[in-house]
C-alpha cells in the first residue's frame, strides 16, 4: 500500500476541479484509494494530486488505477516506457521557424480523431514556469444544461466527422504528423453531445481542430455552429483555470470536458511535464 499522510480535498473551481494532499503516488494506490480518486474525478471532472516526486513508472502505475494507458507513437516519449509521452517548452515543430511548439494552445478535447478516444488525460508537471504556463478547462456538462432544450434536442441527434489531421487553418500549431501516421488513422464520427458512462450525464463532445464537418449540413455552417458551441462553452461560469504548481498530478476527464495550454511563459522560463492517457470507449 502507498505511504499516506491525513489525505485531504479541497475545492479549486467554483464548480469543477478537486485537489488531493496527503497522498504519495510512489507506489500504486491500494483498491480503496483508487476507487476514492476516481469518484472525485467524476464528481469534479478535473483532479489535481499534489506534491509528488516520482519516475515515470511509478507514474504510470498510479494512472494505470485509472484505466488502460495508451501509446502514441508519433509523440515523443520517456525511454522504456511509451505510455508516457512528454510536453517541453523546447518542443519545436517541423516548420523550421525555431517557434516554440505549444501543443493544445486551442480548445480541445483529446484524441476525437480515434474510434475510442481517450477518456482521460494525466499531465504532470515535473518543472513548471513561475508565471504563465496555465491549462484552462470548461465543462462541458454545464455548458449543455444551460442551452434552451429546444437546442439540446437539436444537438442531440448531430454527429460530426473528426480527423486527425487539423481539420480547420488558422487554430493554433500543432506538431507534424508523418503521411504514414495520417494514413493509419482515418477520420471516426461521433456525437455531437455524448453520455457519460459514469455518471450517465450528457455533454457537449467538440474539439474544433480535429472537427471535419457535421453529417448533412454544409461544411461552412457546421463549422459556424460548432464556433458558436465553443464560445458558449467558455465563458467564466463554465472554466476553471490551473495554475501550476511543481510536482502536481492532473488528471482530467475529456468526455465532459474541453481544455487548452497557455504558452503565455517567459522566454527561457521552462516547462516540462509528462503526459499518459487513458484508453476510452466509443462515445454514445
Amino acid at each position: 500500500m502507498p505511504a499516506t499522510m491525513e489525505i485531504s480535498f479541497t475545492k479549486l473551481g467554483g464548480h469543477m476541479a478537486m485537489a488531493v494532499a496527503g497522498v504519495d503516488l510512489s507506489q500504486p494506490p491500494s483498491a480503496d484509494l483508487g476507487a476514492r480518486l476516481r469518484q472525485a474525478l467524476w464528481d469534479n471532472q478535473v483532479l489535481c494530486i499534489r506534491g509528488q516526486t516520482i519516475g515515470p513508472g511509478a507514474y504510470l502505475a498510479a494512472i494505470s488505477a485509472f484505466g488502460e494507458p495508451q501509446v502514441r507513437p508519433e509523440i515523443p516519449h520517456v525511454e522504456g516506457f511509451p505510455e508516457v509521452t512528454t510536453l517541453s517548452s523546447e518542443d519545436r515543430d517541423l516548420k523550421g521557424d525555431g517557434k516554440r511548439l505549444v501543443a493544445g494552445a486551442n480548445w480541445h478535447s483529446d484524441d476525437t480523431f480515434m474510434p475510442r478516444p481517450s477518456a482521460l488525460t494525466a499531465l504532470y508537471g515535473l518543472i513548471v514556469p513561475d508565471v504563465g504556463g496555465d491549462t484552462q478547462y470548461a465543462n462541458m456538462y454545464a455548458a449543455y444544461e444551460a442551452l434552451p432544450e429546444e437546442k439540446r434536442r437539436y444537438l442531440d441527434t448531430l454527429k460530426v466527422v473528426h480527423t486527425m489531421k487539423p481539420a480547420r487553418e488558422g487554430l493554433g500549431r500543432t506538431r507534424s504528423i508523418a503521411p504514414e501516421i495520417l494514413a493509419a488513422r482515418p477520420p471516426s464520427t461521433h456525437p455531437l453531445v455524448r453520455t457519460h458512462p459514469e455518471t450517465g450525464r450528457k455533454a457537449l463532445y467538440i474539439s474544433r481542430n480535429r472537427m471535419d464537418h457535421i453529417v448533412g449540413m454544409d461544411r461552412a455552417e457546421g463549422h459556424a455552429l460548432i464556433d458558436e458551441l465553443v464560445e458558449h462553452a467558455i465563458q467564466p461560469q463554465f472554466t476553471y483555470r490551473h495554475k501550476w504548481q511543481q510536482g502536481d498530478i492532473v488528471i482530467w476527464d475529456n468526455r465532459c470536458l474541453m481544455h487548452k495550454a497557455n504558452g503565455d511563459y517567459p522566454d527561457g522560463a521552462r516547462r516540462f511535464m509528462q503526459r499518459i492517457i487513458v484508453a476510452g470507449e466509443v462515445p454514445v
